[in-house]
């Protein structure tokens, strides 16, 4: 029998799972699934395909104008000649430098984007492992019920024959028996679920068999820390969000940006050489060639990175505002999930000695069989709730350490 470091009444209410069938799958702990998550999730896995886009736009944006040749031979039988023209652009600003930047910020913008996508996808990870180590506690404890509903219809049917029950204790015991084999089954279903949706985010099949470790930060009665002060969360996110460090370099981008625009008002000399013959005497001449920018300066491109530069100058206040609401809604919600497992928890304690005192009052005659179903269904409502309060306060807590970007490490 497997031992638990948590409290009797813990042990009472969800028996060990040395009592359920093995699973044939591999065990997996908390950091491994973080692991295997890094490496074969789909969604990490496309965003890090699109940033070989764009390191191959940092290599062509940094591409120093090719020269250029051209040949002219004549077709005519009077004229006999050719000439070879071999031009070279030479921009007089450092364009290809700049344009180099710019891409080279934008595609450090997208990894910072994918780390934050990361987190988001670890921190789900997290819950739903979380959730699946529930559920396999849920699964317990409707199991245990069934065997006690079990116990209790064939208890009331021996009373049967020596008229100490009646009919009507006799159906209500089997529908009581029904009900909990439906809430097994459903039981077995949101574990199942559960595991689908941990197989998905580590890229497997969503029903893949999947067993969960007992160890990794998982308890029955977990200890809840004290929560710091919300300006300690707040402060810890605007400094590690890898949504505000992206929006940085792409800042950083757009202003390189701008000034490769107004860069481009400048024309760009072509320096060349001419080389050719005309009725058998040879000839060399230099070439420059100049293109003006009488008509048009450039000036659409260039409002385009003014209002390109101006849209993430606001996102910046946007983004640090919905990072505070986040971090506040989530520092909210963990407290409040601390107080809900901490009274269901002492409301559970007390209704399990309840519950075996009103099986014995039954047995003994003292309170009719009504009696005893109510006080077994408050039991099994306020231990579904607490398995409940235990999910969600697991939730919060990663919620609160996404939205902090304390990391997955704790």
């Amino acid at each position: 029998m497997k031992k638990f470091l948590l409290p009797l009444f813990i042990a009472a209410l969800f028996p060990g799972r040395a009592s359920a069938a093995p699973e044939p799958a591999q065990v997996l702990t908390l950091p491994g699934i973080l692991s295997e998550v890094k490496t074969a999730n789909p969604s990490l896995a496309a965003a890090r395909r699109q940033l070989g886009l764009l390191q191959a736009e940092v290599v062509i944006n940094s591409a120093y104008p090719n020269p250029s040749i051209e040949i002219d031979k004549s077709a005519s039988s009077v004229f006999d000649g050719y000439e070879i023209k071999a031009v070279q652009p030479v921009p007089l600003t450092r364009r290809a430098a700049t344009a180099g930047a710019a891409a080279s910020a934008s595609y450090e913008a997208a990894q910072k984007e994918l780390q934050a996508l990361e987190t988001a996808i670890l921190s789900s990870a997290r819950k739903a492992w979380y959730a699946l180590q529930i559920a396999v506690e849920r699964r317990n404890f409707e199991e245990k019920n069934l065997r006690f509903s079990m116990d209790i219809l064939n208890k009331i049917e021996m009373r049967l024959q020596t008229g100490e029950a009646g009919n009507s204790d006799l159906a209500r015991a089997k529908v009581e028996a029904s009900r909990s084999g439906y809430h097994l089954q459903e039981a077995e279903t949101t574990q199942r679920a559960t595991a689908g949706e941990l197989n998905t985010l580590m890229g497997r099949r969503p029903d893949a068999p999947v067993a969960v470790s007992e160890n990794g930060g998982f308890s029955l009665a977990p200890v809840a820390a004290m929560l710091e002060p919300l300006e300690k969360y707040t402060e810890l996110a605007l400094a590690r969000r890898f949504e505000l460090r992206a929006l940085a370099l792409n800042g950083k981008a757009a202003n390189l940006g701008l000034t490769l625009e107004k860069d481009k008002r400048l024309p760009v000399p072509e320096f060349g050489l001419i080389r050719g013959t005309d009725g058998g005497s040879s000839y060399s001449r230099l070439f420059l060639g100049l293109e003006l920018p009488l008509w048009y300066n450039n000036n659409g491109e260039i409002k385009r990175a003014l209002a390109h530069k101006a849209a993430l100058d606001y996102e910046v206040q946007r983004l640090e505002l919905e990072i505070r609401g986040q971090v506040y809604s989530a520092w909210l919600e963990l407290g409040l999930a601390q107080k809900r497992l901490a009274t269901s928890r002492e409301t559970v304690v007390l209704l399990n000695d309840l519950k075996r005192t009103a099986a014995q009052d039954y047995l003994s005659g003292k309170i009719d069989l009504t009696a005893f179903y109510e006080t077994n269904r408050v039991f099994l409502e306020e231990n579904v709730s607490y398995l409940d309060a235990l999910k969600e306060y697991y939730e919060k807590t990663a919620q609160l350490e996404a939205a902090a970007n304390i990391g997955e490490e704790k």
